[in-house]
Formats: structure tokens, sequence, C-alpha cells
């Protein structure tokens, strides 16, 4: 069952979401760091990642790697060696790269029934290979329970 706190990158979910003006992630980690502190000091900064043939096939449908947002993406950054994976969020992009959680839908307890897919202490996904199971079946849900349609994608967060 999904904890009480969560880490999400939904600003859906958390209201008080530091967030860059016209998008859901930042690509400066320093500019991330005074957003926190100014506007939601209980929050944590976490690094949000995707594999490489995720973030290349995502990019196109989101406005192109040349889009301020996709700087990290596009120069293929990988995530610092001190950064460790704490979980899989399964994640819906509008086209401003708003994100939208899988959790916005309620669709956890029913995965985890299904798939017998457990979510960890800050209600992630434990690996890459069951998220992508999930958002498989989340994506072929009925249409009437179908996700935003919106693009779909599986993230990592890390903590550095």
């Amino acid at each position: 069952m999904l904890p009480e706190t969560f880490l999400t990158v939904s600003d859906c979910l958390m209201s008080d979401l530091p967030r860059p003006e016209f998008w859901d992630w930042y690509v400066d980690r320093q500019e991330a760091e005074r957003a926190r502190i100014c506007r939601a000091p209980h929050a944590e900064i976490v690094t949000v990642a995707m594999t490489l043939e995720d973030a290349l096939n995502f990019m196109p449908k989101q406005g192109g790697a040349e889009q301020p947002y996709f700087d990290l993406l596009s120069a293929q950054s990988s995530l610092p060696a001190a950064a460790s994976i704490i979980g899989y969020e399964l994640v819906g992009a509008e086209w401003s790269l708003d994100f939208h959680s899988w959790h916005c839908h309620g669709y956890a307890a029913e995965a985890l029934d299904e798939l017998r897919v457990e979510l960890n202490e800050f209600g992630l996904i434990n690996t890459y290979e069951q998220a992508t199971r999930v958002l498989t079946w989340m994506l072929g849900q009925p249409p009437e329970n179908q996700p935003a349609p919106v693009e779909w994608i599986v993230v990592g967060l890390a903590r550095s």
C-alpha cells in the first residue's frame, strides 16, 4: 500500500513542490537547492533519471532534445558516482514537461495485487523491470480506466 509520506515528481500530489517557472524539473542543482530552502525546506532534492533508451525515445515526443529542460538528457549525463537509485516512479508528461504520477490515478493497490509488485518505504517501485511491467499493465487498461492521455515513462529517483 502507498505509505502516508511518499516521494513524487508530480506537483499534482505535492502542491508546494519547488519547480522552475515553466517545467517540473531543474537542470541546475544549485538553483534547485535555493528553491527548496526558500519554498519547501522540508522537501528533499532527488535526481530524476532515465535509461538512455527511454530518454532518447522521450525527448522527441516532448519537443526535442533542444528544449532547455533536456540539457542533461541530451548531453547523456550519467548519475554522479555517489548517487543511488531509491526507486522508480511512473510519470506522465504534459507537452510543457508538467508531470503526473501514476498515484494521481490510484493504480498502486490494483497493480500491487495483480502484478505482485511491492512499493518501498518511499512509495516507489524497487526495480526498473517491475516499473516497466506496471507501466505496460497501466497503459493496457480498458479505455474507462486509462491514465491521462500524455506520454508515460519510468523515471528513477536518486539521492546524491
